[in-house]
């Protein structure tokens, strides 16, 4: 192997293994990085390794982009069956046989050290310090400098992508649908019969994160009544009969949302004039839209994982446990969101909508 290769600042690689399996969100955070990656080393060829539910988004990138879309979740589900087993071993060589001059491990997590180490090529990390698993460091090779305390993680991202060799440039967030995502979209907002609306998701994987549907449905009401913005609620995978029973519950101007993979939800948030949500897959897609955003946050610290437009809104409530980046309340409370009113978000929503000149 030749190091010296692959140091920053030196030639380019002539393949490149990106590793950064999941989840959503954790992975629209990294497409800036790869920009400047691809920006940094335009004739180099780039591989991902994803798991199933980002593997839409990360196909809807720019440049020569070879996916290896991992099921992860179903292999563990299934760990000891011998056709999961199998399948993990064939997934793993084609990482292998791919050939790939530098992998990147943007996760940081033992299970994506493991595959970054599939590669069997030169393996760069975050400093030990900035892992959440610290073993992880182990199987690297190489590691970065420690990232300045308290950024962003598009920024933490960016930072290992310079330790690569790639420019410190201005975030970059790629197109993440094509014409044909746009034109569903389209169509499916002409089928709704609306032209100015807005888009709301109140659905959360951490009980944490879950602010109470009726605040929610109270704000959507109040807005509708004084913009004239209707809502599209949307939804993803076992959430459209409650998406459904919130825009019915809140009356006039609010719809359920059409059935989109990503890379469609993606055309959908192109064209709304508002994203009200929680840290959740769909606030960090409307962030990487460029989509005007009012996003409640919780127990998770929006300097790290919140809108990087400064007129994006961010409504929290700060306490002395915030933020403890918990599944579960460890006080039993929730009282960063539950002592949030539906006024709040009506008011964030107030200002962002005026910044943009979509109200008076």
């Amino acid at each position: 192997m030749n190091r010296e290769r692959r140091t920053a600042g030196g030639p380019a690689p002539e393949s490149v293994l990106i590793v950064r399996l999941s989840s959503i969100g954790d992975v629209v955070h990294t497409f800036p990085a790869y920009m400047a990656l691809r920006r940094r080393w335009p004739a180099t060829a780039f591989g991902w390794a994803v798991e199933s539910a980002a593997s839409d988004l990360v196909r809807r990138l720019p440049g020569n982009l070879r996916v290896h879309e991992l099921p992860i979740q179903s292999w563990r589900r299934h760990l000891l069956s011998w056709r999961s087993q199998r399948e993990a071993r064939a997934h793993l060589r084609q990482i292998r046989t791919a050939g790939y001059e530098l992998a990147i491990d943007f996760q940081g997590l033992l299970k994506s050290a493991i595959v970054a180490r599939a590669a069997r090529t030169e393996i760069l990390g975050f400093a030990p310090v900035d892992l959440r698993e610290r073993i992880a460091a182990r199987l690297y090779h190489r590691t970065a400098p420690v990232a300045p305390p308290g950024c962003h993680i598009v920024r933490h991202n960016l930072h290992l992508a310079a330790a690569a060799g790639a420019s410190r440039t201005a975030i970059e967030f790629p197109r993440l649908c094509n014409d044909a995502d746009e034109r569903y979209a389209s169509e499916q907002i002409e089928r709704l019969g609306v032209e100015r609306f807005a888009i709301i998701h109140t659905a959360a994987n951490w009980p944490t994160k879950r602010y109470d549907p009726e605040r929610f449905i109270a704000a959507a009401r109040d807005l509708h009544r004084r913009t004239g913005l209707h809502f599209l609620w949307i939804w993803g995978p076992g959430e459209r009969d409650s998406a459904r029973e919130h825009a019915t519950h809140a009356g006039p101007g609010q719809h359920l949302a059409p059935p989109t993979r990503l890379p469609q939800l993606v055309g959908l948030l192109r064209a709304a004039s508002l994203f009200i949500g929680g840290d959740s897959a769909p606030l960090h897609l409307a962030v990487a839209c460029g989509t005007p955003v009012v996003a409640l946050f919780g127990p998770t610290d929006p300097a790290r994982l919140g809108p990087l437009d400064p007129d994006d809104q961010v409504v929290r409530q700060v306490l002395p446990c915030s933020y403890c980046h918990a599944r579960r309340c460890r006080l039993g409370t929730r009282e960063c969101l539950e002592s949030i009113p539906p006024e709040a978000l009506v008011d964030a929503a107030m200002v962002r909508l005026r910044i943009t000149g979509a109200v008076g």
